[in-house]
């Protein structure tokens, strides 16, 4: 079953960096920097943006920071990608998933061109919202749903655990002290029949 969580959860991350990959090399060859292609005007454009710098444009320019932060969160969710199971943890297991390919996505292309390629840029009731790309997505989505499984499901089962690990340390006690009662009892009953033999000996004599 782990196996197959594994292979399974590898298969996704390699679906959605490929999925980035391509449409980002398709963005590089037909749309020059800078320009974009109007799909649905005033609010949604296919545009080319080299990013330098991390979501919204901050921290431009500091790309060795930016992949060493990458490869220091990379590295975490892979740890906790043992613990996979897409069956018992279905909302943990689709953010490792995504969070993992998000990063490793746009970490590809600050190792090799220095810079992310943005596409998505969207115009929301007046706000020119940041351009984005698939890997973004995501990060954004495999984030949230980290923190939604950390904060209600994970607690939840951590408490439920708890909760039946005390029901069973009651169940044991009281199992042990009705043992011990049943015990009491029988000594009792024994001393008392030992009583009545020795008092019927002293009549007969």
């Amino acid at each position: 079953m782990k196996k197959k969580n594994y292979i399974m959860g590898i298969i996704f991350i390699i679906l959605g960096i490929l999925i980035d990959q391509l449409v980002k090399v398709i963005i590089r060859v037909n749309i020059s920097v800078g320009d974009h292609i109007s799909v649905i005007k005033g609010f949604f454009n296919i545009a080319h943006v080299e990013n330098t710098g991390a979501a919204w444009g901050g921290f431009s320019g500091f790309t060795v920071i930016l992949i060493i932060v990458s490869l220091i969160i990379l590295g975490y969710f892979i740890y906790l990608y043992k613990n996979i199971d897409f069956k018992k943890k279905i909302v943990f297991s689709i953010s490792l998933v995504l969070v993992i390919g998000g990063t490793i996505g746009n970490l590809i292309d600050r190792l090799f061109f220095r810079s992310v390629t943005d596409f998505l840029d969207f115009n929301i009731f007046g706000y020119d919202f940041p351009v984005f790309n698939i890997a973004d997505i995501l990060l954004v989505v495999g984030f949230f749903l980290f923190l939604v499984d950390m904060i209600f499901i994970s607690d939840n089962d951590t408490k439920a655990k708890e909760n039946k690990e005390e029901i069973t340390e009651a169940k044991e006690e009281f199992k042990e002290e009705t043992i011990e009662e049943n015990n009491d009892v029988e000594v009792s009953n024994n001393e008392m029949s030992d009583d009545c033999e020795g008092t019927d000996r002293d009549s007969s004599i």
